[in-house]
């Protein structure tokens, strides 16, 4: 079981820290050494981090352990227009754990904490897009109730690899 809430500016250190740690475990085979630190010296430096904690458009989401350990987050995106449709919904851009807390369920677990979130900020869907190549990330969104709508190009300094967009339609009250 893990402790989820969402992230403040107080856990800034704490999300650049897992966030580099996380995106290199799972996707440092897709980069050149000098691409991920140029990506995650972006995408996870302070002023970026700052930023997007600040905004009201999106959503930071710490997975901490029993120990209170911080084992994994994620990063939502309210009322964003998905790819290929257009259709505005939540969008799941990061959900990482730590490859040492794989197959515990905690994936599982935060993913229904976002799902109550968009329901709760009457988003009518939720949508991401997954790497190509990865199938078993694809599988987890499928048993979850994503349906695949098409691909998009994506590509490192190393390699096109392109995304699958994924949508979970959500009930509408």
């Amino acid at each position: 079981m893990i402790n989820i809430r969402e992230a403040e500016i107080t856990d800034l250190r704490a999300l650049q820290e897992i966030g580099c740690q996380t995106y290199r475990e799972h996707f440092s085979d897709i980069w050149s050494a000098t691409g991920i630190s140029d990506f995650l010296n972006q995408d996870f430096s302070p002023s970026t981090l700052e930023n997007s904690l600040n905004s009201l458009k999106q959503v930071w989401l710490v997975a901490s352990d029993e120990s209170g350990k911080v084992v994994g987050f994620a990063k939502v995106n309210l009322s964003k227009p998905a790819p290929i449709s257009g259709e505005v919904g939540l969008e799941l851009q990061k959900i990482y754990f730590l490859k040492s807390e794989a197959g515990r369920g905690y994936g599982k677990q935060l993913l229904s904490y976002i799902h109550d979130l968009a329901l709760e900020r009457r988003e009518s869907l939720i949508w991401l897009d997954v790497l190509k190549t990865n199938l078993s990330a694809r599988r987890f969104y499928a048993k979850q109730g994503f349906q695949e709508r098409g691909e998009i190009p994506f590509q490192t300094d190393k390699v096109a690899i392109g995304m699958v967009v994924m949508v979970c339609q959500l009930p509408m009250t």
